[in-house]
């Protein structure tokens, strides 16, 4: 398996991008979205990280493909948490465990750490999750809390564990 290729997200990546959390939106109660982000949300959303320092939007390319993502954004939208920014990945589900979501969190996380725009990075995980809270720990995010039954999803209740790390 080839090695993925990190760059900045391009307004042509959007469908893919697009297209793989869709797949997150509508099967997995991994993302507590419901509805699938429209092509113009997209954009909105892409133009967003352009405006604002220590906001990411990063994807992985393997064999000219996007096979995953990974975005910074404000974590809370009050000015005290400009330096705090929540991280979102997601991997197109036949290519996880080979190496796209390490690289792409090593790419962020220099970015992050060169910028010093941004003093936390947090990752809300929805859970269960064992595979996404044994990732993040690994690129030593800690467990701060978790809200029980904070989500409604597919007919259940889902607690949401909130992960940060030092940049």
């Amino acid at each position: 398996m080839s090695t993925p290729t990190i760059r900045d997200a391009v307004a042509d990546d959007l469908p893919a991008v697009a297209a793989i959390y869709t797949h997150y939106t509508l099967r997995t109660t991994t993302t507590f979205n419901t509805e699938v982000r429209t092509p113009r949300e997209w954009h909105e959303r892409f133009s967003a990280h352009r405006r604002h320092p220590g906001h990411h939007f990063l994807v992985a390319e393997r064999d000219r493909a996007v096979v995953g993502y990974v975005e910074t954004q404000a974590f809370r939208p009050k000015p005290a948490y400009r330096r705090s920014v929540e991280l979102s990945i997601y991997l197109a589900p036949d290519t996880t465990g080979g190496g796209v979501g390490g690289a792409l969190m090593e790419d962020l996380l220099g970015r992050l750490e060169a910028a010093e725009e941004v003093h936390r990075v947090y990752a809300i995980i929805a859970l269960p999750n064992e595979l996404s809270v044994a990732f993040h720990e690994r690129w030593g995010f800690v467990h701060r809390g978790t809200l029980s039954e904070a989500g409604y999803k597919f007919g259940r209740y889902l607690d949401v564990a909130y992960y940060e790390r030092p940049v």
